[in-house]
């Protein structure tokens, strides 16, 4: 295998974990506001959700 194959592939893997970690901080998210928070799991989504969150955080 060449070095150019080698660094395609490792280039692949980081941008497939970097997606795969997205997706589930996602669903993550979802679950936790729909199950735990009561809310429409799909208005996480919405940036004024975003808002509230950063709210206690800052």
């Amino acid at each position: 295998m060449s070095s150019s194959e080698h660094i395609l592939r490792s280039l692949i893997r980081i941008v497939a974990i970097l997606l795969a970690g997205i997706l589930l901080f996602i669903v993550g998210s979802m679950i936790g506001y729909g199950a735990m928070g009561g809310g429409n799991p799909f208005k996480v989504l919405l940036p004024g959700v975003w808002r509230h969150i950063l709210e206690f955080v800052h």
